[in-house]
């Protein structure tokens, strides 16, 4: 191991260790003797239990437990963490939060790799139609989005990716005080789960510069950061008060991607409070005007049934009535777009561009970009690029 990895270890090991201190100090200093059956006394000058109380209750020496909150380098056993989270009278995040700090859980292995949102990822995004929805990384970057994500929480596209960072934007961003009903209230509740979370990747780099930024940036973060809050969970109503068209009322979910457990999917549901469902129907239309894709995408959205909203699976409904699936058949991509254009003109759609055409086949479990041999109008023989295993009716 050389020197650099050596010394990246260890300031890893100081920051977990510093980490685990500090929070068990804070939740030292929120429990009352009388919470935990323990006399108050006459002498008690500040708030919360004693580092002796506290080592009395788990059963450890006065002074082990003084060296676990000042951060020396000691391992507790499992046993002696589930009688601290006894004790401090600890929820399930904050134990999950306990046992990552004391590392009896091991973190993700890799915890620099690219984030990297798939194709398939992106098409079930975008089959949210009216629903925005997201992908976020473990900084809590949006990686990823569908059309009404931009149109109701900003052109994700032209914002840098602080800009798209979570945290960073409802801190730092003096419009989302606005735009966020309950701002203080959502904005802890975000930093909780923001912490949490930062709890699986000590020494991330990144993270820490992040956190360092906002210290600097939000009087609110400096303020509520030391706590060391932690919460779980992002399920709920979110009420929202857009510029536009006022206020919007959501069901809020986010559930992890299978396969890369670091990027989670949000999704906001139109709640039909406030006439939620039209007004973002109506966000999108104005979305669709500015990026150039006519006034009504597609075809007057809000007088479509529900499966036929923008983002849907066109391109399966084009196979399904247009198509076959035969073996070692092969379909030129020239004559794939023209039919697919053809269809989605006669049933009031927009159609996809060549990739996401392309995207939605290989999630249909088509083989594309397959090369044949051919021969041309002027009988000359060239190279094509096509579908294999498709016959267009």
């Amino acid at each position: 191991m050389n020197e650099v990895n050596m010394v990246s270890q260890r300031r890893q090991q100081d920051y977990r260790l510093q980490e685990l201190g500090d929070f068990l100090r804070t939740r030292r200093a929120r429990l009352t003797p009388e919470e935990v059956g323990l006399p108050r006394g006459s002498r008690r000058k500040t708030p919360g239990l004693r580092r002796a109380e506290v080592a009395q209750l788990v059963g450890v020496s006065v002074d082990w437990y003084t060296w676990l909150e000042q951060g020396r380098s000691i391992t507790p056993s499992k046993q002696v963490l589930e009688h601290l989270v006894q004790t401090l009278r600890l929820d399930a995040n904050e134990r999950t939060h306990l046992f990552l700090l004391a590392q009896q859980q091991p973190p993700p292995a890799l915890l620099r790799e690219t984030e990297i949102v798939s194709p398939a990822l992106q098409h079930f995004l975008d089959q949210f139609g009216t629903r925005p929805a997201f992908v976020s990384g473990r900084r809590w970057d949006i990686l990823a989005w569908n059309d009404a994500g931009c149109a109701v929480f900003g052109d994700y596209r032209r914002m840098t990716t602080r800009e798209r960072n979570t945290i960073w934007r409802i801190f730092t961003d003096p419009s989302s005080r606005q735009f966020v009903v309950d701002w203080e209230e959502d904005a802890r509740q975000l930093l909780a789960q923001f912490r949490s979370m930062c709890g699986r990747y000590p020494g991330d780099a990144q993270l820490a510069e992040l956190i360092h930024d906002l210290m600097l940036a939000s009087p609110e973060f400096r303020a509520w950061w030391p706590d060391h809050e932690v919460r779980g969970g992002q399920e709920g109503w979110k009420t929202l008060n857009h510029p536009q068209v006022g206020y919007l009322v959501f069901e809020r979910l986010t559930f992890q991607v299978f396969d890369t457990p670091d990027l989670k999917v949000t999704v906001y549901t139109p709640l039909e409070e406030a006439n939620t469902p039209r007004k973002v129907e109506q966000l999108l239309e104005q979305w669709y005007l500015r990026v150039g894709q006519g006034p009504h995408p597609p075809q007057a959205v809000h007088h479509l049934p529900q499966t036929q909203r923008p983002g849907q699976d066109t391109v399966g409904w084009w196979l399904a009535a247009c198509c076959q699936r035969v073996e070692g058949a092969w379909v030129a991509n020239s004559d794939v777009m023209i039919s697919y254009a053809h269809w989605c003109e006669a049933h009031g759609y927009i159609p996809k561009k060549a990739k996401g055409v392309s995207q939605s086949l290989a999630v249909h479990g088509l083989e594309i970009s397959v090369n044949k041999r051919v021969v041309d109008d002027h009988r000359q023989r060239k190279m094509a690029r096509g579908v294999r295993g498709l016959v267009i009716l």
